[in-house]
């Protein structure tokens, strides 16, 4: 299908050569197919039958890679055939008629291009943190930011099936190069304060108490190549505490908490300091937290030393905390290996000396007991120079990696990886990553510091494993060939390697996912590429576990739709871009399911540029398209559009609106009700409802003046926020369709995270803050509210594990339907739905069938009648897919894919063959907008995978064995 078409179609169970009676039906049964005997048989006399035909010297080129000998007729065939024959093959009636699911018309749309960015960096929160009595392993989920090319930051989450539960869009013409998590910790008398309370609360709250207190410590801090360092905010979408550098571009951050510093002993590596290599040669130390452990006073990071100049670039850093006894957080003996642009390797240490009067600087300084303080001095103390192969140009240090024991990793512009002993500046081993001597652009170490992980332009993910310790004989005694002090020298060796990405991978992580089987969390290594997917390792099973590949789309639609005006509202970084869709006047009958395609000029009406030095953070467009509201991180924006349709030919005139000033809060989520208000969830915490209203004179062309003012705002939501939704704003906006409720929605699974308000439906009625919705077994991805004027409004909730929840608004309860289920609802859910890798992104239902709904994700839906039974298992749809085929499940223990074996029959084949209920349509993949602009008309916005990779750069040309 070309990718400038649009295809409006009518979706059914058949085949493209299937008979005319079955093309309006969206998900049906199939007629059944022969045995696996009738058809081995089959086969058997028809491969028979062939070989009589053949010569002796063709029988032997029917072998796997030659053509097939017996192939199906083709319709020229058929038309050679007798008359008698032919109509026999071409009238053969089913043998069971299809039983419909659903009966809607679609428009697929797949020429939008809203494609991926490349992957910059990434960076893992630590699996530690420093308490003030211990160092032990944190209680707040883990946690992945991925930077992407634009200047995007996206946060992961592992735990949840690596849904994305925070973004910022970023500024316009500043990528964030470099991304490190910086772990504080408060004084030691806020230390004592805190365990006191906590040991004084219940189990539950130690827990929250303690979550919070982590979240509150890890912060991440970004770096670019205009010179600026500066901190993500997911709460707010936007960066804040900007600084320049004042050494020029910035390639690399380093903190001493970046791997969780394992077994260094407590406060170690959580003095809440991060460097920044620049572009001058210099290294600078800047410290993120203040002396209470809270944000500095200015609120932006605070240089507090400089090392020496290098003389060229700083490319590449590594900090190893040192083992000081004072309250530095690991600032004592510490040591920041550089790698500089001129091919060396620099070693800085850090050396403490207690003052009392006047000090140099590039020295930090931390208050003892009377008027004393503690100078920490830097001096640069070795040089390691890495070969050039006789190149004119200096070998370029891209990455640099620095072990407990002393030991330097490096990977350079040659291909190297190489393993430098830190005290005295030798190299002991070094390995060719790649045959072709692609550049090495990123490294990774496990938790035991046993495997090294490298990667680069040569997209493969190659391992470097250490020798094991020698084992002990049966008294304990260490044989005679062992080295005698505590960390014996062991040579590394090149293991095993993984290609899963097709362009070079830049960026890799190591993150922990908890599992059910282990009390010990799973270690997994991340791999992002410029081909915008992350694939995820077992980093303890490296050569035996098969990787698996994620593609990360996003979880809220930048798509919105103009019901009656029939327009979808695209948001781009720059602007926004309305296309129109065909009228169901111009959608015949298909026949066949062929499909009527659209020429991509032809849908696009309009592209409205927003003038701002930041990306756009979401819009939306009114139901009856009069109005159009976006928001970045600093200001709101709101549209009146005026639409024009002469011959066929469909124009809109935009024209901004003046706002007060306290209606110009950015907005992180938007949405338009019926009368002309705006619900705005702004990024301060508040939700502020707008009015618009005609104004009382019109405007110089003659068209209609609005004005917007303040009508309400809501609190009441912010009084209960949990430890694990602090961090992250209201994503979720729904309307009810009479007008009466909305609801809004954050990522997560405590209370609080769904908030249902009453909306004035007349001039009498107020505002009001209705429910707050229990805990619920896990993070909230979508809402959507069901009914309407017929049937009583109720409101659907998705949760990431791929369960929902159904609240009845009038008794703020369970639903009897859910009630009815059982708690937990994942139980009793089919474990095609719930066992599938992708979580649910949406909630869509149909005006015409209000008891039923769909349950989408970005690679199937699956549809749900609350008036029938749930089945024990799913139906797909289509039942020959590919994907319907394999039927993968997740494994919850390693993470990966595994196939249940074939032949194995189900208990519950009478029940799936009876029931469509639950029904999984595989039709469509990477879908990243689905809703219903009309009664049985749906609409589908897909990016195929194949149109992405056409607008990606050349990969590396390498050698293919056979070619």
């Amino acid at each position: 299908m070309d990718k400038n078409t649009a295809n409006s179609d009518a979706v059914d169970s058949s085949k493209p050569n299937g008979p005319p009676e079955q093309t309006s039906q969206v998900m049906a049964k199939h007629t059944p197919k022969p045995s696996k005997k009738q058809a081995k048989k089959a086969r058997k006399g028809e491969k028979a039958q062939t070989k009589k035909k053949l010569a002796p010297h063709k029988k032997k080129q029917s072998h796997k890679h030659g053509r097939p000998l017996v192939g199906p007729a083709s319709k020229k065939a058929l038309s050679k055939l007798p008359p008698q024959v032919s109509s026999e093959a071409q009238s053969r009636p089913p043998s069971e008629v299809p039983k419909l699911v659903m009966d809607v018309q679609v428009h697929r749309l797949r020429f939008l291009k809203l494609h991926p960015k490349a992957i910059m960096a990434m960076a893992s929160t630590p699996a530690h943190f420093s308490t003030g009595n211990s160092d032990q392993r944190s209680p707040a989920p883990a946690r992945l930011a991925i930077s992407r090319q634009g200047g995007s930051v996206e946060l992961l989450s592992p735990q949840d099936r690596w849904v994305s539960v925070g973004h910022i869009p970023g500024v316009r013409g500043r990528e964030v190069d470099a991304l490190v998590w910086v772990c504080g910790r408060r004084g030691k008398d806020g230390m004592k304060g805190e365990d006191e309370v906590v040991q004084s609360s219940s189990l539950g709250s130690q827990l929250s108490h303690a979550t919070r207190l982590v979240d509150d410590q890890r912060r991440l801090f970004g770096c670019s190549r205009d010179g600026t360092i500066f901190e993500l905010d997911f709460a707010k979408k936007r960066q804040k505490g900007v600084i320049g550098s004042g050494g020029g571009a910035v390639f690399c951050l380093a903190s001493m908490s970046s791997r969780g510093n394992h077994g260094s002993g407590s406060n170690v590596g959580s003095g809440g300091y991060f460097a920044a290599g620049c572009e001058d040669g210099t290294v600078k130390i800047y410290s993120a937290f203040g002396s209470d452990g809270r944000e500095t006073t200015s609120g932006m990071p605070e240089l507090v030393a400089t090392l020496p100049g290098a003389g060229d670039a700083i490319l590449s850093l590594a900090w190893v905390p040192g083992q000081s006894a004072s309250d530095d957080g690991g600032m004592g003996g510490s040591v920041i290996f550089a790698g500089v642009a001129d091919g060396t390797i620099r070693r800085f240490d850090c050396t403490t000396a207690v003052t009392t009067g006047p000090i140099s600087t590039g020295t930090i300084l931390a208050p003892l007991r009377g008027s004393a303080y503690t100078s920490y001095r830097w001096k640069s103390t070795l040089r390691m120079t890495v070969e050039n192969r006789g190149l004119r140009e200096s070998t370029k240090v891209w990455v640099l990696k620095a072990l407990s024991d002393g030991t330097v990793i490096s990977g350079d512009s040659l291909g190297h990886v190489q393993m430098w002993d830190g005290q005295s500046g030798t190299m002991t081993q070094t390995f060719d990553h790649n045959e072709s001597g692609a550049d090495v652009l990123c490294l990774a170490v496990s938790e035991d510091e046993n495997k090294i992980f490298a990667s680069g332009v040569d997209s493969s993910v190659r391992c470097i494993q250490r020798q094991r310790l020698p084992s002990t004989d049966a008294g304990g005694a260490t044989p005679r060939n062992a080295m005698f002090d505590s960390t014996p020298f062991r040579n590394w060796i090149s293991s095993t390697s993984h290609r899963k990405h097709s362009h070079d991978v830049r960026a890799l992580a190591i993150c922990h996912k908890d599992t059910s089987k282990s009390s010990e969390p799973l270690e997994l290594l991340v791999s992002g590429s410029d081909d915008t997917r992350i694939c995820t390792y077992i980093a303890k099973d490296f050569k035996s576990s098969r990787p698996r590949i994620w593609y990360n789309w996003p979880t809220l639609s930048p798509i919105s739709a103009s019901r009656k005006q029939r327009l979808l509202a695209v948001t781009r970084d720059t602007g926004i871009d309305l296309f129109r869709l065909t009228s169901p006047a111009m959608v015949h009958p298909l026949k066949n399911l062929n499909p009527e395609t659209r020429d991509e000029n032809k849908c696009l009406v309009k592209t409205i540029s927003i003038q701002s030095p930041f990306n756009l953070t979401c819009s939306v467009i009114s139901d009856d398209g009069k109005f159009l509201a976006a928001s970045d991180a600093v200001s709101l924006y709101v549209f009146s559009l005026e639409i024009e349709d002469e011959d066929g030919v469909t124009d809109v005139h935009p024209k901004q609106l003046d706002l007060p000033w306290e209606c110009k809060h950015p907005g992180t989520a938007l949405r338009f009700d019926d009368r002309g208000r705006l619900i705005c969830a702004t990024s301060n915490g508040p939700i502020n409802i707008l009015q618009i209203s005609p104004a009382s004179k019109t405007d110089s062309s003659g068209g209609t003046s609005y004005q917007v003012s303040l009508d309400h705002i809501f609190k009441e939501h912010l009084m209960d926020w949990s430890a694990s939704s602090h961090h992250f704003p209201v994503v979720c906006l729904d309307l009810s369709s009479d007008g009466t409720w909305f609801a809004a929605g954050r990522f997560s699974s405590g209370k609080g995270a769904v908030h249902v308000f009453t909306l004035s439906t007349n001039e009498d009625g107020r505002y009001r803050h209705w429910w707050s919705l229990p805990k619920m077994d896990a993070p909230t991805t979508c809402i959507k509210f069901l009914g309407g004027e017929i049937v009583e409004s109720s409101l659907a909730v998705g949760c990431s594990n791929n369960e929902f929840y159904i609240y009845n608004l009038g008794r703020r309860s369970l639903s009897h339907w859910s009630n009815d289920m059982g708690l937990p609802l994942l139980k009793s859910l089919p474990k095609e739905l719930t066992s599938r890798s992708e979580p649910v992104a949406r909630i869509v239902s149909n005006s015409a069938t209000p008891q039923r709904f769909i349950l989408g994700s970005h690679g199937y839906f699956c549809a749900v009648d609350l008036d029938q039974p749930v089945p024990e298992r799913s139906s797909m749809f289509p039942p020959d897919h590919l994907r319907a085929k394999r039927l993968q499940l997740i494994k919850e223990d390693d993470a990966t894919m595994f196939c249940p074996p074939p032949g194995k029959k189900s208990k519950s084949n009478h029940a799936r063959e009876t029931s469509t209920n639950f029904t999984i349509c595989l039709r469509y993949s990477e879908i990243l907008f689905q809703d219903f602009i009309a009664e049985n008309e749906m609409v589908i916005v897909e990016q195929p995978w194949m149109s992405i990779l056409e607008e990606l750069p050349d990969a590396l040309a390498r050698r293919v064995y056979g070619s």
